[in-house]
């Protein structure tokens, strides 16, 4: 398999290998359309799961999430590894060994991190303190975007999905032997009276959340009265459990948990992706109970990139509606795509496209929509 990151093959179409119909870009990557995906899933199934076994091979990553009998049972995600001895968890961070499993990803991490300059890039600038001033003076230093702060952006380089289209993949080229393990203490000790918000991402914050929260506490107890947000970028495929204790963190913080929908049907999710969403759907309803509890600035917020020829209007309009049954007020971000990874032979989503799908998102019941990423449409 080829990965590249971008180039003029990713103007091509390829015909579905089970229908004929015209796919953009799926001959190297699916091959299979959409409405083959959902209407003959049984079909399509092993096609899709060997596609995503390749990608994971290249980086020596588990095909399948281990279930080894007397193993030890990772309890993090929707996944639930179970690993025997020097047998790794789907994620690639811990292994069935006690010592992997007591800290890799819990007193240890496999991180890196910056300081990013205040407004910033963000999937919720548009609503956050940090861009706005939301929540201004408990949560935000200024009534405007927070100019002359930073933003602690803290990469997770790990992932317990397996998105073909990955943005951020080149952290799977090294191996976690090559890649320098970091501290609790490491990754606190940066926290400056600049920074105002200190955000996960990655890869995913999930695999590794023991870490990730003790590092928040840390640095809530330190600077005990100072704005210090707590945010989160992830795929929300975590145990409930875990859920509560990062809502727990952004709520009194005022940082903003961040969940990417990447598909509303799961056999499209499993096609990007690698699995079902039904318990990353399910984990956003939980998040969205908590909204009562403080209204700006939002507590939950939603992005979809948008596929072409995968994750378009219909898709849209149905993770809207399902967004605005809980609660319409949540802010809702559409992102443009970019070809990447195994899906580098797609192109850009188109601005007519784009602007649909802001149109269905709206007239599903969302008042806060944004179209993101704007500069890679096409």
């Amino acid at each position: 398999m080829v990965i590249r990151l971008s180039g003029e093959e990713g103007r091509k179409s390829f015909p579905c290998v089970l229908c004929g119909a015209q796919v953009p870009g799926a001959g190297a990557s699916i091959g299979v359309c959409r409405r083959c995906l959902i209407d003959r899933w049984s079909e399509s199934r092993e096609r899709i799961e060997m596609h995503h076994a390749r990608s994971r091979e290249r980086f020596d990553l588990p095909v399948h999430v281990p279930e080894s009998p007397g193993g030890l049972r990772c309890t993090l995600c929707m996944h639930g590894c179970c690993m025997g001895e020097g047998e790794r968890g789907y994620c690639g961070i811990r292994s069935g060994s006690p010592e992997s499993f007591r800290h890799d990803g819990r007193t240890r991490a496999l991180v890196s991190w910056y300081h990013d300059p205040l407004p910033t890039n963000c999937v919720a600038d548009w609503v956050c303190p940090g861009g706005t001033g939301a929540g201004f003076p408990r949560f935000s230093h200024e009534k405007g975007p927070e100019v002359g702060f930073y933003n602690l952006a803290v990469f997770f380089e790990a992932c317990n999905l397996n998105c073909l289209y990955c943005q951020n993949w080149s952290f799977k080229c090294s191996s976690t032997m090559d890649r320098p393990w970091h501290t609790v203490d490491e990754l606190v000790a940066c926290v400056t009276a600049e920074t105002s918000c200190i955000c996960f991402f990655g890869g995913d914050p999930v695999p590794q959340l023991p870490f990730a929260i003790r590092v928040s506490e840390r640095v809530l107890e330190k600077h005990a009265g100072r704005i210090h947000r707590i945010c989160w970028e992830t795929n929300g495929s975590m145990h409930p459990a875990w859920l509560k204790k990062i809502v727990g963190l952004s709520l009194r913080s005022g940082g903003c948990v961040k969940i990417d929908l990447k598909s509303w049907d799961p056999r499209i999710h499993y096609a990007l992706c690698g699995c079902g969403n039904r318990p990353i759907l399910e984990n956003f309803a939980r998040v969205a109970r908590w909204i009562p509890l403080r209204s700006e600035p939002p507590l939950l917020v939603a992005s979809t990139l948008l596929v072409p020829g995968y994750v378009g209007e219909e898709e849209v309009s149905r993770i809207a509606a399902f967004i605005a049954g809980l609660n319409p007020d949540i802010p809702y971000a559409l992102l443009g795509f970019a070809p990447q990874f195994c899906m580098s032979d797609f192109s850009t989503t188109s601005r007519e496209q784009a602007d649909a799908c802001v149109e269905a998102a709206r007239r599903a019941g969302l008042r806060r929509v944004r179209l993101a990423n704007r500069h890679l449409l096409c």
